[in-house]
């Protein structure tokens, strides 16, 4: 944990903590909600999205603006390497307690904390090279091109000559570079969510994130506005993922070109309009909605992987004296006092997240990697 000094909180931009905030709120309730029903708040089917399908494209997307922020003047490689491999040996562990498998012949080697691990090194080589936010899109624009090609091409003998669940070169490719002992599922689900294309498909979402950052800190400089660049650069975005849809349709699993644009267009808007109502109008921060939203925003990190391992402990600790896990005892005490069970079970979850998020946020105690 580390504490904020007076001197970097004046030079913060609000409203990436604020952003972050309303993506990991979203996050620890519909990740939270137990399974049967509600599949509008689940991960969407093969080719479709759902609300929840925006909370890791969101995330990344934010990741990229607060490297430009945090890289404003310069990177320190050796503190970026350590991180890295912090954030990979970190992954590892992550992934044994989430999957609650501690055999390391089937550890699952790839995941959200190692994408993040190479996702920071890949941009931060980009950003050196790609000064601009301009120039940062195009090259976000290339690789989704190339990305979009790819699947298309390698898919071409499936059906509707599409990438499908049992045909698409996500789990080929992974299952030769990890092999499937050390993949999503053992790639009995066909693809990695977060194998080798993916990392390539997420680096356009990071790279636009970091394009956003770009804008904030320019304008910052000359003491212009950057809420309208941000909409307009969002809103450009989700128009061009409709575009690509036509030829490549939204999909998650496999992070289509489409889905990349939609989900990085919706975060920059986003963004924009919460720039607007918070740096830019001079809001108080001491509004309650917003000392909220700062709680979580400020503690993403720690909140946003906690969230999974808290679940993951709850579903595999059984209730003493009984044979059912914690997760269990608790859904049926609900199910005997209210009609909906697992809404209720979500909203006690996170009740339990925004109390450890105030508590931090007032002693302004934030976990950094």
């Amino acid at each position: 944990m580390e504490q904020n000094t007076t001197t970097k909180e004046s030079r913060r931009i609000h409203s990436l903590d604020l952003t972050r905030g309303i993506i990991i709120v979203l996050s620890v309730y519909l990740s939270n909600i137990p399974y049967g029903g509600y599949e509008n708040l689940r991960h969407g089917a093969w080719y479709n999205v759902t609300i929840l399908d925006y909370i890791l494209p969101a995330f990344i997307t934010v990741f990229g603006t607060g490297m430009a922020i945090a890289y404003h003047r310069g990177v320190s490689w050796p503190k970026l390497i350590k991180r890295t491999i912090r954030l990979i040996i970190y992954g590892l562990i992550f992934n044994m307690i989430v999957q609650w498998n501690f055999n390391f012949e089937t550890l699952r080697y790839t995941g959200v904390l190692q994408l993040y691990a190479a996702l920071g090194i890949m941009a931060v080589l980009i950003s050196s090279v790609a000064k601009t936010w301009k120039s940062l899109s195009l090259i976000a624009v290339l690789i989704l091109i190339l990305h979009g090609s790819y699947l298309l091409a390698a898919s071409s003998g499936c059906e509707q000559g599409l990438p499908q669940p049992d045909c698409n070169p996500s789990g080929i490719i992974d299952s030769k570079v990890f092999s499937t002992d050390h993949i999503y599922h053992q790639g009995e689900s066909g693809y990695d969510p977060e194998g080798i294309l993916t990392i390539i498909a997420s680096l356009a979402n990071v790279l636009f994130g970091f394009a956003a950052g770009s804008i904030l800190m320019k304008n910052r400089e000359i003491g212009k506005n950057s809420w309208k660049a941000l909409v307009l650069l969002g809103i450009v975005l989700i128009g061009g993922s409709h575009l690509v849809d036509i030829i490549l349709p939204f999909n998650k699993k496999i992070w289509t070109p489409s889905f990349a644009l939609l989900t990085a267009g919706t975060t920059i808007s986003l963004l924009g309009i919460v720039h607007l109502l918070s740096d830019q109008k001079n809001k108080t921060h001491n509004n309650p909605l917003v000392y909220f939203l700062n709680a979580f925003g400020r503690n993403s990190f720690l909140i946003y992987f906690g969230k999974f391992i808290l679940f993951s402990l709850l579903n595999h600790i059984k209730f003493p004296g009984q044979d059912l896990t914690f997760s269990q005892v608790l859904l049926n005490w609900l199910e005997g006092i209210t009609a909906y069970p697992q809404l209720a079970y979500a909203g006690l979850i996170f009740m339990v997240w925004t109390i450890i998020a105030l508590i931090l946020h007032k002693k302004n105690w934030y976990l950094k990697v």
